[in-house]
């Protein structure tokens, strides 16, 4: 099972919509049976599949404490599992992230997020040594702060140069427990979402392959 953990310790960055939609976008494409994961106690994600009329991808009621045991279960059934979190001390997810095959950090431009990621949720993530990428969120495309924003991102990682801009659509799907890839399939945002999707498989893809190399290696 691999696992994409969406982390950033700074609330209203977009990471329960990511979350909702990479795990759709992996159900649609038929890349594996996805499970989402819930950690956040104001229930966004929950809250979102309570109200959908489809039961895929289902929602798992795990616990921080609990995912290190829980894990074997899930990756027994699932192929993806794509793990939401709270905005919070990032160093309590630090067991899940150490588990993670692709941390994916939401970020909005503006230097507040900047400043706020460098202090509260980077050095966790550095620490967990797991693979990680920024995605822009709820952005502006072609504005001065989103470049200078990229930018300084770019100095600590890779950042992911598909943008997830502010979508009315966003919205919409959220209250009515769909995604933009259900609700317009055709339009700006699927091809953002499927495009964020390739992306984050890419990474994991990559990560994959280097490993099996490494297992490989003849030592003499």
């Amino acid at each position: 099972m691999k696992t994409i953990v969406v982390l950033n310790s700074k609330g209203g960055v977009g990471k329960s919509n990511i979350t909702r939609h990479l795990a759709v976008a992996a159900e649609m494409e038929n890349a594996g049976a996805a499970v989402l994961c819930d950690t956040d106690p104001q229930s966004s994600l929950a809250d979102w599949w309570n109200a959908r009329p489809s039961e895929t991808p289902p929602l798992a009621v795990v616990g921080v404490t609990e995912f290190s045991s829980k894990q074997p279960v899930l990756a027994s059934r699932f192929h993806y599992l794509f793990f939401d979190t709270a905005a919070a001390d990032a160093e309590q997810y630090a067991e899940v992230l150490r588990s993670a095959d692709l941390i994916v950090i939401p970020v909005v431009p503006s230097p507040d997020d900047v400043r706020s990621l460098n202090r509260l949720t980077l050095p966790v993530v550095k620490k967990s040594g797991r693979p990680f990428i920024f995605v822009l969120s709820k952005a502006r495309p072609g504005t001065q702060l989103l470049i200078s924003t990229m930018g300084a991102l770019s100095e600590h990682g890779v950042v992911c140069q598909t943008i997830i801009q502010q979508r009315e659509g966003y919205a919409k799907a959220a209250y009515a427990g769909s995604t933009m890839l259900e609700d317009e399939p055709t339009g700006k945002g699927a091809a953002e979402i499927r495009e964020l999707w390739d992306f984050v498989k890419s990474r994991i893809d990559e990560k994959t392959n280097l490993s099996k190399k490494a297992k490989g290696l003849l030592h003499v």
